[in-house]
């Protein structure tokens, strides 16, 4: 990661990579709907472009114990995609899935959590894939269970290279049962985030 960042973002540009997060999780939450079978709403309360530094800010609760779901980016945009989802919330999707009222954060819940995580998070590259013409291939996803701000530095802190901004998106989702809050996170490698504005023409 830079010392300074390598260029500023204008309001513009902010506000074109906010429509391409929100397009992306709007193709992400119908994924979610397909896999449990649902009828589910989705609300966007918060999509930003924040610098590195700031990025734990993003959190509801940076301390609050969570479920993060990661994996790896390749392609023409690379770099690291995460959800972080408080861990009521990933009961209850993984309840969904499994069809059964309640749960522990067992192997199998972990399983499911990951084919959420997976199935959400290939659907958010591929929108943007999608809307920028750009190719952005998922890795195999891990789990992780720990503090929101305790999971997002340690995918720092493993990283060799990082742009200057990530893309970070606060997500509610509404299904018939209740209340899922999470955050998607995107981090890419440097010049990612200046690759995705060219593609639109607003490098």
């Amino acid at each position: 990661m830079s010392a300074q960042p390598q260029f500023a973002l204008s309001d513009e540009q902010y506000d074109a990579l906010r429509e391409i997060a929100n397009i992306g999780m709007g193709k992400a939450s119908s994924a979610l709907a397909d896999l449990i079978g649902t009828t589910i709403l989705i609300s966007v309360p918060q999509a930003v472009c924040v610098p590195i530094s700031n990025l734990p800010g993003v959190l509801r609760d940076p301390e609050q114990v969570t479920a993060g779901i990661y994996l790896q980016v390749t392609g023409e945009v690379a770099g690291h995609a995460m959800f972080i989802f408080e861990v009521g919330s990933a009961h209850r999707l993984a309840g969904r899935l499994l069809g059964l009222p309640e749960v522990a954060l067992d192997e199998v819940t972990a399983s499911a959590l990951m084919e959420i995580g997976n199935i959400m998070l290939s659907a958010y590259l591929t929108a943007i894939s999608d809307f920028t013409g750009l190719q952005l291939l998922p890795s195999p996803p891990v789990m992780a269970v720990d503090m929101g701000c305790a999971i997002l530095s340690a995918v720092i802190a493993n990283m060799q290279n990082l742009d200057d901004y990530a893309v970070t998106i606060a997500t509610d989702i509404y299904d018939p049962e209740g209340l899922i809050s999470g955050t998607f996170v995107f981090l890419p490698e440097p010049g990612g985030i200046q690759r995705i504005l060219e593609s639109i023409g607003m490098g």
